[in-house]
């Protein structure tokens, strides 16, 4: 074979990864076990301040919520497509130029469902869950306030499994499932590792796992990401920090599990005020398999 049609076939076969149903995304130079920036001047980019990244279930459509560098707050939520053609297009969604505040402006921490039909969001401030709906030209449109979930303290970062069910926090997480087409009701999620501080809440799809933020004692810096597990009885086990190649002495918050659950995004931060940059990274999720198997035979030790 000669070396131009080894090319052809290694183009063919990349472009048919690229549509078989696999995540694309915007940067080749796949992690390890160490964290490292995500998509340099793509995503992560000098001069601007990104929170949290969620995308739709190919990857070709990623949200970031954009903050200031004073004052944390969130700013917009700003959107990165990949045409067919692999072009890219920055822009804001419609929804976000028209929001209709009721309070205080600010608007942000995206969440793409996995089904790619629903957008939750958090909106005003204290803030308020939020959602809007894939529209048939496949854009988002027609936000509503959750009504039900929503209440006067503040309301943060929602994520939601594949079947449908809601976990989000007000300083401690909570759990709404989907009955009936509805959410009507909210569970504080029962574990040990839900008794101090927790936040920014990252379910996993099946819901044997969930990635979270603290600020609580004994962490690496400012704020940490801790993972804990379900094990089949239904009992989340305690909270396990990340190590200290993911919780540096910056503040680390806002975890992502990829739609193929083979990357865990999350964004580092050097200060909560005035700060220098904020940016996402992403590690390969075998960090969080190794953790949870380190702990299985400490545990299975203890019980022999």
């Amino acid at each position: 074979m000669s070396n131009l049609s080894i090319l052809l076939t290694s183009v063919l076969m990349m472009t048919t990864l690229r549509i078989s149903g696999q995540v694309y995304y915007l940067d080749e130079d796949y992690p390890g076990m160490t964290p490292q920036k995500y998509a340099e001047n793509k995503v992560s980019v000098e001069g601007r301040y990104i929170q949290n990244i969620t995308m739709s279930p190919d990857g070709k459509e990623i949200l970031l919520g954009e903050t200031d560098s004073s004052l944390w707050r969130y700013e917009r939520i700003l959107r990165i497509k990949v045409l067919d053609s692999f072009e890219l297009v920055i822009d804001t969604p419609d929804f976000v130029k028209n929001f209709e505040y009721e309070r205080m402006w600010m608007i942000g921490e995206p969440m793409i469902s996995p089904d790619n039909r629903t957008l939750y969001f958090v909106a005003d401030y204290p803030p308020d869950y939020w959602q809007a709906e894939r529209s048939e030209n496949g854009d988002w449109s027609n936000p509503t306030k959750l009504i039900s979930l929503s209440t006067d303290d503040g309301d943060w970062y929602i994520s939601i499994s594949e079947n449908n069910t809601l976990y989000y926090t007000d300083g401690r997480i909570h759990m709404s499932p989907k009955l009936n087409g509805q959410y009507t009701s909210r569970t504080l999620v029962e574990g040990a590792f839900n008794l101090q501080d927790a936040g920014d809440p990252c379910i996993a799809p099946a819901e044997d796992y969930m990635v979270f933020a603290s600020t609580r004692k004994g962490g690496y810096g400012q704020g940490d990401i801790y993972v804990c597990f379900k094990d089949y009885r239904g009992n989340w086990s305690e909270a396990y920090d990340l190590g200290s190649d993911v919780n540096t002495e910056d503040w680390e918050s806002a975890p992502y599990i990829s739609p193929d659950e083979k990357y865990l995004f999350f964004s580092r931060r050097d200060t909560s005020q005035h700060a220098k940059y904020q940016d996402i990274y992403w590690v390969s999720m075998r960090l969080v398999d190794s953790i949870k198997n380190k702990n299985l035979q400490i545990d299975q030790a203890k019980q022999n």
